[in-house]
């Protein structure tokens, strides 16, 4: 009886600890392609980065010109706050799509792209100071990742927008006992909030709409089934040493 106990422990009862602790790696690999696709010829036609200023946005705006100290006066009495910086203010996009200058007053930026922008901005200048030059950027804007990855939390980046893995990047990668087959992804547009899940396993996330996260998205990873019932958290060593050991002395009671 011993015998045959140990002799199903062997192969039935230790495989299945030692596999049941494993993930397969078709669980933790990215963007998987198709076995018959040909690595030559991949190319995914997904949607084009967002570089269109919309009410909201956040921007970072630099003003230079040849008369560097009437611009800083101007921009001093401007911003009316302690401390400033005539070379770096950042502007919110009121819901009118405008934003409120110095000089110029409230001048429209929405559905412009930064370059169109800012060749707006330096005609609009160019009746107040000498060769303008603009510059401008997103800033503040955010993601927050949270669930299953190593570092949760919310984000900073100082784009219009980020990719998905690069924002999962930010909390440093999914754990082992994530799910990357179901990843939620939370967005809010005006009155309208909207829920989509997406499998980071397959290459169609390349040319998925939701490939590219907006400012103040929100991803949460879910975990493995074997997590929530607690299969990370299993001795697996320490169960299969005990009864080893006990195997061991059984036999070696046996043969005495």
């Amino acid at each position: 009886m011993k015998y045959i106990f140990s002799r199903i422990f062997y192969f039935l009862v230790l495989p299945a600890l030692i596999f049941s602790s494993c993930l397969p790696l078709n669980r933790l690999a990215y963007v998987q392609s198709e076995a018959s696709t040909d690595p030559a010829h991949m190319q995914y036609i997904g949607p084009q980065i967002d570089n269109i200023i919309t009410p909201g946005d956040e921007l970072y705006i630099r003003i230079a010109s040849a008369d560097e100290d009437r611009a800083a006066a101007s921009i001093q009495q401007d911003q009316g706050r302690g401390v400033y910086d005539p070379t770096f203010l950042s502007y919110t996009v009121s819901d009118d799509g405008t934003i409120k200058l110095p000089y110029i007053g409230r001048i429209l930026l929405a559905d412009l792209t930064l370059e169109e922008a800012s060749d707006k901005i330096e005609d609009a200048l160019s009746e107040y100071l000498f060769i303008p030059s603009v510059y401008i950027r997103f800033v503040n804007t955010k993601v927050t990742v949270l669930g299953e990855v190593n570092n949760p939390g919310v984000y900073m980046f100082n784009y219009k927008n980020i990719n998905l893995l690069q924002a999962i990047a930010y909390a440093n990668d999914i754990t082992n006992f994530g799910n990357r087959r179901n990843v939620l992804i939370i967005r809010e547009e005006g009155v309208r909030r909207y829920k989509h899940y997406i499998d980071l396993t397959s290459d169609e996330l390349l040319e998925s709409e939701w490939y590219l996260i907006k400012s103040d998205d929100i991803i949460y990873v879910e975990p493995l089934k074997r997590k929530k019932f607690d299969m990370a958290t299993v001795p697996y060593n320490l169960i299969i040493s005990v009864i080893t050991t006990a195997l061991v002395v059984l036999t070696f009671i046996q043969t005495n």
